[in-house]
């Protein structure tokens, strides 16, 4: 089924191009309209647009408009082949193209996760990538965890409906896009949705609860707060709802509140807060990597300006975006979040890729924003993490360096366990900027020190040859005097329960 292709909506032969037709109404009113003839007969269906659109076709073609229609695409007839509710909106507008079309983008849009390519198609112009049809596809998997086939250009026909309401254009790898039509059609621009992927998981699961009642008048602040926890798994603190949640929302535009002494706070949406376009819009936003795309488009300047600058919460943000693009610069597959920048005050974030390609890794990565050195402590507390979530390889980012004594210790685990542990510091983030394939050198550096303490033994590939190789000797020497040279400080108890998809 379609389904097992792609998590987009089907739609192989079902695009405008596709489907030539004379009638200045254009495909989609003609194919509305055999819809309509051929109701609860989708196989008279099939040969009826065989014979208009595909005579040299052995009937696949055919097949796949349909199947474009069908729930696995995009949701105008149902699984008995007759109009949905929005199919039999869309016929009842087949002589007026201009409002079809607008009708049918906006499915797109709202439904069917045409916004979200709209954004990853900005996301790509940040990042400096092409907008190529492939890039598109492989944002989607990173960014939503989309199952995509390779070969599929269901991306494309989207786009192609899309343009017809003037949304985009098409037939070219640069993409123009009209904003303003965009929010006619679903009732918010790109600045305010990105102002929404700003809000915390917090904010955006208190409006989420708030669009699931959708209140006529006010209604306690308490029922939607126990509605977004058990909902949407989140926990907002009662005794600083006002501050951290409420004061956000209201200043967004999107609430209206009101302190009543010894009872429960009133919230009442505003004329803003449109249940039927913000939820779908924060339900998108839920299924991202958390990290907000007006972060995520930033430099690493930028980014480490923030961590300097910024308040605790923006910190924290700028860190976890940090940790992200690290991931994302390096081909990796977010998996989830053992601990998060804003949690921490912004001084770290612990965060899980999984590199899939011929062969598998899982990469932990760690990043401390803080002056001080990465000292053997907090190595030895991502080791006993990695055990716990089946890390291969570690990457430890440090602004303020890493001590000798810590990479003295990573070497030693490396020499005894199955592990990889690479560091990057604070100049390295900063040249990523201007010389991007900085991170690739520092990284291949690190691997290679990696790879000299793992060599085999030359002579059999697997016993420990017994005359000892002058690098053993020395570190030997350094681990049996080492409570002479300082002294070694024990890592904290570890809670590894935090680690979220």
């Amino acid at each position: 089924m379609a389904r097992e292709d792609t998590d987009l909506p089907f739609g192989d032969a079902f695009s405008p191009k596709q489907l030539d037709t004379k009638d200045e109404r254009g495909p989609l009113s003609v194919v509305l309209e055999m819809v309509e003839e051929y109701e609860g007969r989708p196989e008279e269906f099939d040969t009826a647009i065989q014979e208009r659109f595909f005579p040299e076709d052995d009937g696949t073609r055919a097949k796949n408009v349909r199947l474009g229609l069908e729930p696995s695409g995009y949701q105008i007839v149902g699984s008995g082949f007759e109009f949905t509710s929005l199919g039999r909106q869309l016929y009842e507008l087949r002589n007026q193209p201009d409002e079809l079309h607008d009708r049918f983008a906006q499915h797109i849009l709202r439904n069917l996760h045409g916004l979200k390519g709209i954004e990853i198609v900005d996301d790509l112009r940040a990042q400096g990538k092409s907008t190529t049809n492939s890039n598109v596809k492989q944002e989607f998997r990173d960014q939503y965890g989309f199952h995509i086939d390779e070969t599929s250009n269901h991306w494309s026909q989207m786009r192609a409906w899309l343009s017809e309401a003037g949304v985009v254009n098409t037939g070219t790898h640069h993409y123009d896009i009209d904003r303003s039509r965009i929010q006619e059609l679903i009732g918010v621009d790109s600045n305010e949705v990105i102002a929404l992927d700003d809000l915390t998981d917090e904010q955006q699961s208190f409006l989420r609860a708030l669009a699931l009642i959708n209140p006529d008048g006010p209604i306690k602040n308490s029922v939607v707060r126990k509605i977004a926890e058990n909902a949407y798994g989140v926990d907002i603190d009662q005794s600083g709802i006002g501050r951290k949640t409420l004061d956000p929302l209201e200043e967004a535009g999107y609430i209206e509140w009101t302190h009543v002494s010894g009872k429960p706070n009133l919230v009442e949406p505003t004329d803003e807060f449109d249940a039927e376009i913000l939820k779908p819009i924060l339900d998108d936003l839920a299924e991202r990597t958390g990290v907000p795309r007006s972060v995520l488009r930033k430099s690493y300047k930028e980014l480490l300006e923030e961590m300097d600058e910024g308040n605790s919460h923006e910190r924290g943000v700028a860190l976890e975006t940090l940790a992200v693009k690290i991931g994302r610069t390096l081909g990796m597959e977010f998996v989830g979040w053992r601990v998060r920048g804003r949690n921490t005050g912004g001084s770290e974030v612990d965060v899980v890729f999984d590199d899939i390609g011929p062969l598998f890794n899982r990469v932990q990565i760690q990043c401390k924003n803080t002056k001080k050195q990465i000292r053997s402590k907090h190595v030895a507390r991502e080791v006993g993490i990695s055990r716990m979530l089946q890390t291969n390889s570690i990457l430890m980012i440090a602004r303020g360096g890493v001590s000798s004594e810590a990479k003295r210790f990573s070497n030693r685990v490396m020499q005894k366990e199955n592990i990889s542990i690479v560091f990057l510091t604070g100049e390295d983030i900063k040249k990523l900027d201007t010389d991007t394939d900085h991170l690739l050198y520092s990284l291949e550096g690190e691997s290679r020190r990696v790879h000299s303490l793992k060599q085999m033994d030359k002579k059999s590939g697997v016993e420990e040859e017994e005359e000892q190789s002058q690098f053993t000797k020395e570190q030997q020497a350094l681990e049996k005097f080492e409570d002479e040279l300082e002294v070694t400080e024990t890592h904290e108890d570890m809670d590894l329960t935090t680690f979220t998809e």
